[in-house]
């Protein structure tokens, strides 16, 4: 009669315990899988760090594996093509709307394009849907010019050029103002079809890549546009603090499954066997 009276809460006791420490095992789990992007995305970074240190590269191939060359400076002489000038739509500088210039840059003796992003116009706040002019003081279409710039991963700043849904034909809208053609976001496709020529599978920015994550800076004029500073995809901070909360719910349940059990069945039986 005695075993039969004390078994539920036996099993009361051990079903308790097993939630408790499965919920446990999952919110470790999840902190160890954030622990581990971390270090993946601090791989990344110091990846992209020793990039940018390191020497310019002159590629002769539109094709580049772009896991080794992101974030390598370009040092390339050719020219800027007439027709494959566009602009991207809703960026800002400093709080005031503008648009990305990206033009395709021709290298010497290639047949392919490489989509350039030269930095960003203003737009005229008395007529703010006016695409803004070139500058006339900026490197002119067909004039040798030597590119020096950065190559951008697909996850980077190129990620808002050549994106991955943002990317289909369907998902930009393609306007024209004042003669130039203003997309909303950047296609390979398109781009092509515009120009009538093969595209790299690489971007070129020449505005600044910040040595740290996050480096702010203010926006500079470089050629009658504006540069703004890309940032590095770090991202390691947020991981570790996600990390954190998943470590401190861990030790949290451990305790509060700890407290559960001691005041439901041990400090009970503790005070039953005293009223005997």
């Amino acid at each position: 009669m005695v075993n039969a009276v004390k078994t539920p809460g036996k099993v009361k006791l051990i079903f308790t315990l097993l939630i408790g420490f499965g919920l446990v095992w999952l919110t470790f789990s999840l902190g160890q899988w954030q622990t581990g992007r971390a270090q993946e995305k601090q791989t990344l970074f110091d990846a992209q760090a020793r990039a940018l240190a390191a020497e310019p590269v002159s590629p002769a191939s539109g094709q580049l594996d772009l896991d080794n060359l992101s974030y390598r400076k370009i040092d390339l002489k050719g020219r800027f093509e007439a027709k494959a000038l566009i602009y991207i739509d809703n960026r800002q500088v400093n709080g005031r709307p503008a648009v990305q210039v990206v033009q395709g840059f021709r290298p010497d003796g290639a047949s392919f394009l490489i989509p350039v992003d030269r930095g960003l116009l203003l737009r005229n706040p008395a007529e703010p849907r006016l695409a803004p002019d070139m500058p006339t003081n900026a490197p002119m279409a067909g004039e040798l010019f030597d590119l020096q710039g950065t190559i951008l991963p697909r996850f980077a700043q190129s990620a808002e050029l050549r994106g991955m849904a943002l990317g289909e034909a369907e998902s930009i809208v393609m306007a024209q103002s004042n003669g130039f053609d203003v997309w909303s976001n950047f296609s390979v496709s398109e781009f092509e079809k515009l120009t009538g020529e093969p595209v790299s599978n690489f971007v070129v920015t020449q505005q600044p890549v910040a040595q740290t994550a996050g480096q702010q800076q203010l926006a500079s004029m470089v050629g009658g546009f504006y540069h703004l500073a890309v940032p590095l995809q770090e991202q390691v901070a947020k991981h570790k603090g996600y990390a954190f909360q998943w470590f401190t719910m861990s030790a949290v349940l451990v305790l509060l499954t700890l407290f559960f059990v001691y005041r439901e069945f041990f400090r009970r039986e503790f005070y039953k066997e005293n009223k005997k």
